[in-house]
């Protein structure tokens, strides 16, 4: 797969906005935000019911079915290739944090797995030591120090915080799955595929879900653990560091 039309020219003009805004990283937050901050609460779980009926008749039953009939190596492959097609908005991403030479070797993954890996599909770069990594814009704004916002639950699409909603929707420009302007058909394809190979991969999660005692606050919880994990690059301040951010031990002891 060749570089997809217009995307260097808009990885380009993110590279300007990060430059223009002082790197963004700078304002990297210190700290966690452990509020829940969803003042929309009976509308989403409105919505939540909706999707896990919908998932539970329709969704899952197609991903475990797709699971079952396609052979682990095909699997992985499919995998590979929609991990690939991030490359652009990941390399946006690294730029807007001012992580210029992960951009670099970003852009390398990008490029040789997109040729020599035949469209993504075998991670060729990865075994000449260019690792992945998982980057979005709504990682990039939150290294700005935005504020995530409130937490919203979409039909199908599932969970997002405001920032991640969008920041994903600044982002499909980039995709290269967004290019098949021509050809309908193959771009929805793809897309179905997409959803259903990112449904097979959360099978594993289903009983945990299904046995928690409020599916809505569980899987609410697990997106915000998980995004805290990203925007910290996997080393989230702990609940201990907070404390102490706020408040001395000679301060909690009264001592003086």
């Amino acid at each position: 797969m060749s570089v997809p039309r217009n995307a260097i020219a808009r990885i380009a003009l993110y590279a300007l906005f990060a430059c223009v805004g002082g790197f963004g990283c700078a304002s990297m937050p210190e700290r966690a935000e452990p509020e829940t901050n969803d003042p929309f609460e009976r509308v989403n779980r409105a919505i939540f019911t909706f999707n896990l009926k919908a998932d539970r008749s329709v969704v899952r039953p197609v991903a475990t079915g797709y699971r079952r009939i396609t052979p682990d190596p095909v699997e992985r492959r499919v995998g590979n290739f929609f991990a690939n097609l991030t490359g652009p908005v990941v390399i946006a991403s690294d730029l807007l944090q001012g992580k210029f030479k992960q951009a670099g070797a970003d852009t390398g993954r990008f490029l040789i797995n997109s040729t020599v890996g035949l469209l993504g599909m075998f991670d060729v770069a990865n075994r000449m030591g260019l690792e992945p990594h998982q980057e979005d814009l709504g990682q990039a704004f939150g290294r700005w120090g935005i504020g995530r916002g409130p937490y919203i639950m979409l039909p199908v699409f599932g969970p997002f915080s405001l920032r991640d909603g969008v920041g994903r929707l600044l982002a499909l420009p980039l995709e290269p799955i967004r290019e098949y302007d021509n050809d309908n058909a193959a771009r929805n394809s793809l897309a179905l595929l997409y959803g259903i190979h990112g449904r097979a991969g959360l099978l594993a999660v289903d009983d945990q879900l299904d046995s928690a005692f409020d599916p809505y606050i569980f899987l609410r919880d697990a997106y915000y653990q998980r995004r805290q994990f990203l925007l910290f690059d996997g080393d989230p301040p702990s609940l201990d560091e907070e404390f102490g951010d706020e408040f001395s031990e000679e301060e909690f002891l009264g001592e003086p």
